[in-house]
Protein backbone atom coordinates (compact mmCIF):
# COMPACT_ATOMS: atom_id res chain seq x y z
CA UNK A 1 0.00 0.00 0.00
CA UNK A 2 2.89 2.16 0.48
CA UNK A 3 3.76 2.13 -3.49
CA UNK A 4 0.51 3.35 -4.25
CA UNK A 5 0.78 5.93 -2.23
CA UNK A 6 -0.24 4.67 1.77
CA UNK A 7 0.84 6.98 4.21
CA UNK A 8 1.95 4.75 6.45
CA UNK A 9 5.19 5.75 7.59
CA UNK A 10 7.05 5.48 4.30
CA UNK A 11 7.67 8.12 1.29
CA UNK A 12 6.43 6.85 -1.83
CA UNK A 13 9.96 5.57 -2.89
CA UNK A 14 11.11 4.04 -0.19
CA UNK A 15 13.18 1.37 -0.21
CA UNK A 16 11.14 -2.20 -0.46
CA UNK A 17 13.88 -3.66 1.99
CA UNK A 18 12.97 -0.94 4.50
CA UNK A 19 8.98 -2.08 4.04
CA UNK A 20 9.53 -5.45 4.55
CA UNK A 21 11.56 -5.32 7.61
CA UNK A 22 8.85 -3.27 8.91
CA UNK A 23 5.98 -5.52 7.79
CA UNK A 24 8.55 -8.81 9.49
CA UNK A 25 8.92 -6.37 12.52
CA UNK A 26 5.43 -5.46 13.25
CA UNK A 27 4.61 -9.76 12.89
CA UNK A 28 6.72 -10.42 15.52
CA UNK A 29 4.88 -7.47 17.84
CA UNK A 30 1.57 -8.65 17.18
CA UNK A 31 2.90 -12.84 17.45
CA UNK A 32 4.39 -11.25 21.30
CA UNK A 33 1.02 -9.66 22.39
CA UNK A 34 2.61 -6.39 21.89
CA UNK A 35 0.09 -5.09 19.00
CA UNK A 36 -3.19 -6.16 18.23
CA UNK A 37 -4.35 -6.25 14.50
CA UNK A 38 -7.38 -6.18 12.85
CA UNK A 39 -8.06 -7.50 9.43
CA UNK A 40 -10.77 -7.25 6.72
CA UNK A 41 -11.04 -9.73 3.58
CA UNK A 42 -12.92 -10.19 0.94
CA UNK A 43 -13.49 -13.66 -1.09
CA UNK A 44 -9.85 -13.64 -4.10
CA UNK A 45 -10.62 -14.70 -7.30
CA UNK A 46 -9.20 -18.67 -5.81
CA UNK A 47 -12.32 -18.48 -3.20
CA UNK A 48 -9.60 -18.02 -0.86
CA UNK A 49 -9.71 -15.17 1.69
CA UNK A 50 -7.74 -12.06 0.36
CA UNK A 51 -6.79 -8.89 2.81
CA UNK A 52 -8.22 -5.71 1.89
CA UNK A 53 -7.26 -3.26 5.18
CA UNK A 54 -5.36 -3.89 8.26
CA UNK A 55 -5.48 -1.30 11.29
CA UNK A 56 -3.53 -1.88 14.68
CA UNK A 57 -3.33 -1.30 18.43
CA UNK A 58 -0.41 -0.48 20.39
CA UNK A 59 -1.32 -0.71 23.28
CA UNK A 60 0.69 2.18 25.83
CA UNK A 61 3.52 0.21 27.77
CA UNK A 62 4.01 1.30 31.62
CA UNK A 63 1.77 2.37 34.09
CA UNK A 64 1.21 5.69 33.60
CA UNK A 65 -0.40 5.44 30.03
CA UNK A 66 -1.62 1.86 30.38
CA UNK A 67 -5.20 3.07 29.79
CA UNK A 68 -4.72 3.93 26.53
CA UNK A 69 -3.62 3.08 22.86
CA UNK A 70 -1.90 4.45 19.88
CA UNK A 71 -3.93 3.42 16.11
CA UNK A 72 -1.62 2.77 13.64
CA UNK A 73 -1.12 2.09 10.11
CA UNK A 74 -4.84 1.90 9.18
CA UNK A 75 -4.55 0.73 5.87
CA UNK A 76 -7.02 0.23 2.87
CA UNK A 77 -6.35 -1.21 -0.29
CA UNK A 78 -6.48 2.06 -2.73
CA UNK A 79 -9.10 0.80 -5.69
CA UNK A 80 -11.00 0.29 -2.21
CA UNK A 81 -10.77 3.42 -0.48
CA UNK A 82 -14.51 5.09 -0.01
CA UNK A 83 -16.60 2.50 0.55
CA UNK A 84 -17.00 3.13 4.03
CA UNK A 85 -13.90 0.23 5.45
CA UNK A 86 -11.28 2.41 6.95
CA UNK A 87 -14.38 3.40 9.39
CA UNK A 88 -15.10 -0.07 9.28
CA UNK A 89 -11.68 -0.61 10.74
CA UNK A 90 -11.81 2.21 12.66
CA UNK A 91 -14.75 1.30 14.57
CA UNK A 92 -13.31 -2.69 14.99
CA UNK A 93 -10.34 -0.84 16.49
CA UNK A 94 -12.81 0.93 18.94
CA UNK A 95 -14.36 -2.28 20.25
CA UNK A 96 -11.21 -4.16 20.52
CA UNK A 97 -10.25 -1.08 23.41
CA UNK A 98 -13.19 -1.46 25.02
CA UNK A 99 -12.81 -4.97 25.24
CA UNK A 100 -9.88 -4.56 26.70
CA UNK A 101 -10.72 -2.13 29.31
CA UNK A 102 -8.82 1.27 27.84
CA UNK A 103 -10.07 4.50 28.04
CA UNK A 104 -8.57 6.75 25.19
CA UNK A 105 -6.69 5.92 22.08
CA UNK A 106 -4.93 8.47 19.81
CA UNK A 107 -3.37 8.41 16.54
CA UNK A 108 -1.50 10.59 13.98
CA UNK A 109 -2.66 11.61 10.65
CA UNK A 110 -0.50 12.74 7.88
CA UNK A 111 -1.33 16.53 6.40
CA UNK A 112 -1.65 17.94 3.12
CA UNK A 113 -4.44 14.85 2.68
CA UNK A 114 -8.23 14.54 3.53
CA UNK A 115 -7.49 12.32 6.34
CA UNK A 116 -7.50 14.89 9.46
CA UNK A 117 -10.74 15.87 8.32
CA UNK A 118 -11.84 12.27 7.93
CA UNK A 119 -10.86 11.50 11.55
CA UNK A 120 -12.73 14.66 13.06
CA UNK A 121 -15.76 13.65 10.85
CA UNK A 122 -15.55 10.46 12.95
CA UNK A 123 -15.84 12.18 16.34
CA UNK A 124 -11.96 12.07 16.81
CA UNK A 125 -10.55 15.03 18.39
CA UNK A 126 -7.91 17.18 17.47
CA UNK A 127 -5.37 17.71 19.92
CA UNK A 128 -2.07 19.12 18.28
CA UNK A 129 -0.35 19.49 15.05
CA UNK A 130 3.74 19.51 14.16
CA UNK A 131 4.61 21.63 11.91
CA UNK A 132 6.53 20.68 9.06
CA UNK A 133 7.47 17.09 11.19
CA UNK A 134 7.10 15.12 8.73
CA UNK A 135 9.79 14.99 5.07
CA UNK A 136 8.74 13.15 2.62
CA UNK A 137 11.08 14.65 0.24
CA UNK A 138 13.09 17.12 0.40
CA UNK A 139 10.40 19.74 -1.00
CA UNK A 140 7.28 17.83 0.58
CA UNK A 141 7.23 18.70 4.20
CA UNK A 142 3.77 17.87 5.93
CA UNK A 143 2.03 19.20 9.03
CA UNK A 144 1.33 15.91 11.94
CA UNK A 145 -2.25 16.16 12.94
CA UNK A 146 -2.42 13.98 16.29
CA UNK A 147 -5.79 13.00 17.54
CA UNK A 148 -7.60 11.60 20.17
CA UNK A 149 -10.76 9.41 20.92
CA UNK A 150 -12.62 8.65 24.58
CA UNK A 151 -13.18 4.46 24.30
CA UNK A 152 -16.56 4.77 26.45
CA UNK A 153 -17.76 8.65 25.09
CA UNK A 154 -17.37 6.78 21.27
CA UNK A 155 -19.12 3.46 21.54
CA UNK A 156 -22.29 4.97 23.59
CA UNK A 157 -22.44 7.36 20.58
CA UNK A 158 -22.16 5.28 17.92
CA UNK A 159 -22.73 1.30 19.21
CA UNK A 160 -20.28 -1.07 18.21
CA UNK A 161 -19.46 -2.09 14.90
CA UNK A 162 -20.96 -5.48 14.58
Amino acid sequence: MTRAGGAVGFPPDAPEAEVRALAEATAAEVRAGCLHLLALHRPGPDGAAELVGTVFLQPGRGPVVAHRATVIRLMVLPDLQGRGLGGRLLAAAVDRAAELGLAQLILSARGGTGLPAWYAARSWTEVGRFPGALRLAPDDVRDEHWFQLGVQDRRESVGPSR
